[in-house]
């Protein structure tokens, strides 16, 4: 059986996409407000979202070389 359920780091993951989702629904609602913002702080959000989506995609890398963890192969057999 696979013990990947009692990593800490797979639920870290799972968090960190729940939170990725909260902020792109807040983003899409509040469009209005961030499009009317100086292009300095639209960088800094642009380069914020940029990490978080790298560090999501590192972890999805490392539970796949880690635990053997494909959500694609879950997902499609």
């Amino acid at each position: 059986m696979n013990k990947i359920y009692l990593a800490p780091s797979f639920y870290a993951h799972i968090i960190n996409g729940f939170l990725l989702l909260i902020a792109i629904i807040l983003l899409c609602k509040n469009y209005s407000n961030i499009k009317n913002i100086d292009s300095y702080k639209i960088i800094i959000l642009i380069l914020l979202f940029s990490i978080s989506i790298g560090i999501h995609g590192l972890s999805h890398s490392l539970l796949e070389k880690n635990y053997n963890y494909n959500l694609m192969t879950i997902m499609y057999s």
